[in-house]
C-alpha cells in the first residue's frame, strides 16, 4: 500500500483561515467606515455584524488546525473560488451609482416602488368626521388607568387610531413649505403622486442630482437620487421632474438644492408632480446618499 505524503503543517486549514479572517475584516472595516451601506440597506448591518462575529469564530477554531500534520489529497486550487472575490473586494474602490451610468427611460418619478409594495410605505388617510360619530362599535376615547397613566384606545375593530394620527403628521408643511431630506424623500414621492391635487400650488424643498434624459423636454431636468430597496444589486433611480429655462446650464450628477412650486406635469401618459423651480443652490453630496422606501 502506497502511503501518503504528509507535511507537519496543515496549508488547507490555513488558507481557509486566512480567507475567513479577511473576510470579518472586509465587512468590519465596512461597518466602521460606514461605506457598508453601500453595499446593503441598514436593516441588513445586523445580519452582517452577526457574520463578522461568526467568521472571527470559525477562523479561531480553524488555528489550532492548521499546526496539525496533514495528509496530502489533493490541491487547495479549489480555495481559489473564494480568495478571488475577496481580493476583487479589496482591491476595486467603491463607487456611488450617478446619473451618467444609468440608461434610458431608467428614471422613476411615481414614487418608485412599483415593484418593492411595502405596507410600510403605504399612505392611509381618515376623515374623522365622516361616518365614525354614529357608529355604536367605534370608540376613540382614552381609557385612564388606576395609576394616572393614560393610553391611546384602539377601535372596536381593532384599528390603532394614533396610527392614522402619526400617519397624517408625516406630512406636515414647514411654514407652508414641503420640506423633504433624505428619510422622508420616498414617503413624499408616493404622497405627491397618489394625492397630487392636494399639493398643486404648494412650495417644495427639495436636494437631489441633475438627471437629463432624451425623454425630457428642453427645459426640464430631474432631481434623482438613488433608492436602495435591500442592497446594491436591487438599485432604482427615482426622482423629481422640473422645470426650469436654465436646464442646458445643469450640470449632470451636480448635486443641487431646488425650491420651487408643484405643478401638474406628465411621464409616459400619466401626471406626475413636476416642480416649477424658482431657486436653484448648489450643495454638497450626502455622506450616505442613498434613500430607502422603508
Amino acid at each position: 500500500m502506497k502511503w501518503l505524503k504528509t507535511r507537519s503543517y496543515n496549508i488547507d486549514a490555513a488558507i481557509k483561515a486566512v480567507i475567513m479572517l479577511g473576510f470579518a475584516l472586509f465587512f468590519f472595516q465596512k461597518i466602521r467606515s460606514g461605506e457598508v451601506l453601500k453595499y446593503v440597506h441598514p436593516r441588513n448591518v445586523p445580519v452582517i455584524k452577526f457574520a463578522v462575529v461568526a467568521m472571527a469564530l470559525i477562523c479561531g477554531f480553524l488555528l489550532p488546525e492548521v499546526f496539525k500534520p496533514q495528509r496530502v489529497k489533493k490541491g487547495v486550487g479549489s480555495l481559489l473560488f473564494f480568495a478571488v472575490p475577496l481580493l476583487m473586494a479589496i482591491l476595486l474602490p467603491i463607487q456611488s451609482f450617478h446619473g451618467a451610468s444609468l440608461s434610458y427611460g431608467s428614471l422613476s418619478a411615481d414614487g418608485g416602488l412599483s415593484n418593492t409594495a411595502n405596507s410600510d410605505t403605504n399612505t392611509t388617510f381618515v376623515d374623522k368626521s365622516e361616518n365614525f360619530e354614529g357608529d355604536p362599535y367605534y370608540d376613540t376615547s382614552v381609557e385612564e388607568y388606576s395609576d394616572g397613566e393614560t393610553v391611546s384606545n384602539t377601535d372596536t375593530y381593532g384599528v390603532d387610531v394614533s396610527a392614522f394620527e402619526a400617519n397624517e403628521n408625516e406630512f406636515q408643511l414647514v411654514d407652508g413649505t414641503i420640506v423633504i431630506d433624505s428619510d422622508n424623500y420616498v414617503k413624499w414621492m408616493e404622497e405627491l403622486y397618489d394625492n397630487l391635487d392636494k399639493y398643486i400650488g404648494k412650495k417644495i424643498e427639495v436636494e437631489g442630482f441633475v438627471y437629463k434624459d432624451e425623454q425630457f423636454k428642453g427645459n426640464e431636468f430631474a432631481l434623482a437620487r438613488m433608492m436602495m430597496v435591500c442592497c446594491a444589486a436591487d438599485m432604482q433611480t427615482i426622482g423629481f421632474l422640473c422645470s426650469d429655462e436654465n436646464t442646458d446650464q445643469m450640470q449632470l450628477d451636480a448635486w443641487i438644492k431646488v425650491k420651487g412650486t408643484i405643478e401638474k406635469g406628465e411621464s409616459d401618459g400619466s401626471q406626475i408632480a413636476m416642480i416649477k423651480v424658482e431657486q436653484v443652490e448648489n450643495t454638497e453630496k450626502p455622506e450616505i446618499d442613498y434613500v430607502y422606501p422603508y
